[in-house]
């Protein structure tokens, strides 16, 4: 029905019994036939809800589902239940304000074509797939009857950057410019590729976690954002001769390995970065590429991949299989093994 106030404002009403009746919008909002779509979409969440009233959850808007219910059980089933919703909330802005039965599909569309200006193809596509298991479960509980995010096209993703790594000149370009140095820049370079640590890790090594007598190691306590619990990764002799070397020079009462200039966690090292790769005559290698080229080393060494995952802190060995590109021969040795059977079958006729 319509009903018309006395201040002359109109809005779109459906009658559910005899007693009650439900605003659908203002009139000036929606036209009659998206009025009446929205009026049958009512009546059938009031039939599979068991003929009762719609109750405050029909009322629910994206935020409230997120962070009620929904949130609840997200925290409950994983540990980072907090921090996903936390990101989702924030990529979808405006959105968290809309009920769950007014979302559709051309107002998901225009919420992702907006996020893609702002964020890369990878991260939407991440967003969405968190937003379309959040409305899975809004079916499941009876809240929608469908899930318009399933209806949104991901994007494709261009594929994984190659890993950047020195090549023989560069590496050599690199150590003569580091020859005599033994100033900060130059420990957490030579430190990070020996030990492949990601640039946070660097900045909170601890002296506490840092064993340079039998057995010289480094264990990485577990963090919130990387599942690497107590991951020990062995020092090498070269390793072991910077943090020496950068030990003697240290304050006794700093607990920092490479504290900033107040003494406290160092932020960023850009400027002296620059400097280093400048006079090296190295472009385009970041600290982050260290751990590429600890990575491509040791694959080129033959060391297993799931000892390269250990020592990365790899979650999942997928991540690690990008690095498998750089294994010697692997194509060559795995066709090789066919020379074998016909060797075998020549000297058999050749003996006939």
């Amino acid at each position: 029905m319509l009903r018309v106030n006395p201040s002359g404002t109109k809005s779109w009403y459906i009658q559910l019994d005899r007693n009650h009746k439900q605003k659908i919008a203002d009139a000036a909002v929606l036209t009659v036939s998206v009025a009446r779509y929205r009026a049958k979409d009512i009546l059938v969440r009031q039939a599979l809800t068991g003929g009762g009233l719609p109750g405050k959850a029909s009322q629910l808007t994206l935020g409230e589902f997120l962070e009620g219910r929904y949130g609840q059980l997200k925290r409950h089933q994983s540990r980072y239940g907090q921090r996903d919703l936390r990101r989702l909330s924030a990529a979808l802005g405006t959105l968290l304000e809309e009920r769950l039965e007014h979302l559709g599909l051309s107002k998901l569309e225009r919420w992702r074509l907006k996020r893609e200006g702002q964020v890369s193809s990878a991260t939407v596509n991440r967003e969405l797939s968190m937003l379309r298991t959040a409305l899975e479960q809004a079916c499941k509980w009876q809240l929608l009857l469908d899930n318009p995010a399933s209806k949104v096209k991901l994007r494709k993703v261009p594929p994984a950057r190659t890993p950047r790594f020195l090549t023989l000149a560069e590496r050599e370009r690199l150590f003569k410019a580091l020859s005599g140095r033994n100033d900060r820049i130059s420990t957490i370079l030579q430190l990070a590729l020996n030990t492949g640590l990601r640039r946070n890790e660097l900045f909170g090594l601890r002296w506490k976690d840092v064993f340079l007598g039998a057995n010289p190691s480094i264990i990485m306590q577990k963090t919130g954002r990387f599942q690497n619990a107590n991951r020990q990764i062995p020092l090498n002799k070269s390793a072991v001769s910077v943090l020496t070397n950068w030990q003697s020079n240290r304050h006794k009462r700093i607990y920092l390995v490479f504290p900033g200039a107040s003494g406290g966690q160092l932020k960023t090292v850009n400027t002296a970065w620059k400097r280093l790769m400048n006079e090296a005559g190295i472009r385009h290698f970041s600290l982050n590429d260290c751990r590429d080229d600890f990575a491509v080393r040791l694959v080129k060494a033959k060391i297993p991949l799931t000892q390269v995952r250990d020592l990365l802190g790899h979650s999942s060995i997928t991540l690690t299989e990008r690095y498998a590109i750089f294994t010697p021969g692997k194509h060559m040795d795995a066709v090789a093994c066919l020379d074998t059977d016909r060797g075998a079958l020549l000297h058999k006729f050749q003996q006939q």
